[in-house]
């Protein structure tokens, strides 16, 4: 399959299939919706995933900012595209022995089960070349090619898509890939909602009417959602889209009914079982690589399977390891000892790019912000009150924390579409300016005033990654809330261990360092799964009927000007009741040594090594 005349004929099937997308619906393979539906910001133009040290879901923790083409089209330091060409030769006839990725990854993962992973930053690309996924998002074209299906077309009002997947796969058990498998193991992500699943898909999975979805036969499934969603085909790039064979999942679901607790589920239990036993995993999937070892939160080895159903799987093994911190990783890639490392820290993308690493980045909105807890799961917490959610506001100032962690590099920003990123519009910017600005005066009169009122004592809790420069980040957060009567306790840790746990499964915090990490794969699903009231993906108990209303708008918006007029409601909205507050929009992806060829973006900055190569 890696041959150079295969890849050839390959690459004019995708030029041709998206050709297709632009003139019309019925493309095979590729989706979009009309009107250039949802198209990806530019690269370096800037799952949700945990804002930690600015860091899914997919939301997730916003990290310290450090929750397909068939190629990831990454641009060269000089921001030129490697050419076709250049991309597709050599190849292999048969996976090469003793070729190796050594990938250092933004956090390790603690789960190899898609709905215990949670996104981009925690897991994504170390699960996607496991189970591989449906369809493969294009960043520079905005849609999403077939992977494992064949096509996926919707009707006029988006309302109803029609999936065909490819014939001929198999699970590593021998079990058929069958159409009534997408439903099912999609179900898992719905089913598992309030349940300790730390993915965030759960808010997006639940706009599927599954009562009336068909699976006509083995090869068809014909979704039909609660309302119109003209970016659908982005959720069949992410999580949801990894096929886990259901068959095995209801052996271990009976297997594990007689160990369940009120505390622990049998579902919690197999996805338990799936994160430390490779066995399990590489039974349930088809992707191109097998786990080999795995040590949850420390270690992945990924070797090649040898029936990929995509042909030859070129590169042998993926180590997956975490030197500490995005400046610890590209310092680890300079130095020699990875030849892949993911970045999400704006102190080490100049140098990346200065140095001539290629790259492929996408800038996430949204990707710094701080949570407030708003009473999950019925918690009688302060964020409730808006006025300390205002007082919050004021009390931050962004380039303090710009300075003090980032070098004075970090791209801030109040908006939840930064300007310079596509859905951005000065009607959005004239609503972002309408949340409270930095004011301390403001923030401590509106302290003493909660004070006053309800017997506060002014304490809140701030949960934070511990990954550089996350220190750096909660440190300067805390001085800033004490200076206005705050009485901040802060808990540092890593991400996996600490700052998840902390707000997705036990939701003990008051406010977090987190980011929803929306780009052109995402951006309609973040905003859904953290801020729609009935979502299960909701970490915050934010609720508001206003909203939900402007929600609702973003899904039928079918091209750039519907969706910029609807995302710009979404920010008055934002501005008005402070649901969390935004301090940057993050660049993250992937720096490559310069000699592995044919990497494929799945879905956000997810990563498919099934047809890369490493040129000799």
């Amino acid at each position: 399959m890696h041959s150079w005349l295969f890849k050839l004929l390959a690459l004019l099937m995708v030029f041709g299939l998206v050709a297709a997308a632009c003139g019309n619906d019925d493309d095979d393979g590729v989706t979009a919706g009309p009107d250039e539906s949802a198209p990806a910001a530019p690269s370096g133009d800037g799952d949700d995933e945990p804002a930690p040290a600015a860091d899914d879901g997919d939301d997730e923790p916003a990290p310290a900012a450090d929750d397909g083409d068939d190629e990831p089209a990454p641009a060269a330091d000089d921001g030129d595209e490697p050419s076709a060409s250049e991309e597709m030769m050599d190849g292999c006839e048969a996976t090469v022995p003793g070729t190796k990725v050594n990938y250092a990854v933004y956090s390790p993962n603690a789960n190899m089960d898609p709905t215990g992973s949670s996104g981009a930053l925690v897991g994504g690309t170390q699960i996607v070349n496991v189970w591989d996924v449906l369809m493969a998002f294009d960043p520079a074209a905005g849609v999403s090619n077939g992977q494992a299906a064949e096509s996926l077309t919707p009707n006029d009002d988006f309302t109803e898509w029609t999936l065909k997947i490819r014939s001929g796969i198999t699970y590593g058990n021998g079990d058929a890939f069958i159409a009534q498998d997408v439903v099912d193991s999609m179900l898992r992500f719905f089913d598992s909602r309030g349940d300790g699943m730390t993915n965030r898909a759960a808010g997006s999975v639940a706009l599927i009417d599954f009562d009336s979805t068909e699976v006509p036969d083995d090869s068809t499934v014909i979704f039909r959602l609660h309302r119109g969603w003209s970016t659908f085909h982005t959720l069949l790039g992410d999580e949801p889209g990894m096929i886990v064979n259901p068959r095995i999942i209801a052996q271990l679901l009976d297997e594990e009914a007689a160990n369940a607790t009120e505390e622990t589920s049998a579902a919690r239990l197999v996805r338990n079982r799936m994160a430390v036993t490779p066995e399990l995993v590489n039974a349930a999937s088809f992707g191109p690589y097998e786990v080999a070892e795995v040590e949850p939160n420390v270690r992945t080895v990924l070797r090649a399977r040898d029936n990929y159903w995509g042909g030859p799987v070129c590169i042998e093994e993926i180590e997956f390891t975490w030197p500490g911190s995005s400046v610890a990783n590209w310092e680890a890639f300079q130095a020699g000892d990875f030849n892949a490392a993911f970045l999400r820290d704006p102190r080490v993308f100049a140098d990346a790019r200065e140095a001539g690493a290629i790259l492929s980045s996408e800038d996430q909105n949204i990707g710094g912000l701080f949570l407030f807890n708003q009473g999950v799961r019925g918690a009688d917490v302060i964020g409730k009150d808006i006025r300390i959610r205002r007082a919050v506001h004021h009390a931050i100032n962004r380039d303090i924390i710009n300075e003090r962690a980032f070098e004075g590099k970090l791209k801030t920003t109040n908006a939840i579409a930064a300007e310079g990123t596509l859905l951005w519009s000065p009607e959005l910017q004239e609503c972002a300016d309408q949340a409270p600005s930095y004011d301390p005066d403001a923030a401590a009169a509106l302290v003493e005033e909660v004070k006053a009122d309800t017997g506060w004592d002014g304490s809140m809790l701030l949960v934070h990654a511990d990954t550089d420069p996350g220190p750096e980040i909660a440190q300067a957060v805390e001085g800033m809330l004490e200076a206005a009567g705050f009485d901040i306790e802060v808990d540092l840790g890593p991400v996996t261990t600490v700052l998840i746990p902390r707000v997705i499964i036990q939701a003990d915090y008051e406010m977090a360092g987190w980011g929803f990490n929306a780009d052109g794969a995402t951006w309609v699903a973040s905003l859904n799964d953290n801020l729609l009231s009935t979502s299960g993906s909701n970490r915050m108990a934010f609720a508001h009927p206003d909203m939900d209303a402007a929600l609702g708008e973003l899904y039928g918006a079918a091209n750039v000007d519907d969706q910029r007029a609807a995302i710009a409601a979404v920010q008055c909205v934002w501005a008005e009741h402070l649901p969390a507050m935004v301090y940057s929009v993050t660049e993250e992806g992937l720096a490559l040594a310069p000699n592995i060829k044919g990497v494929q973006r799945a879905g956000a900055t997810i990563f498919l090594f099934g047809n890369a190569y490493i040129e000799n």
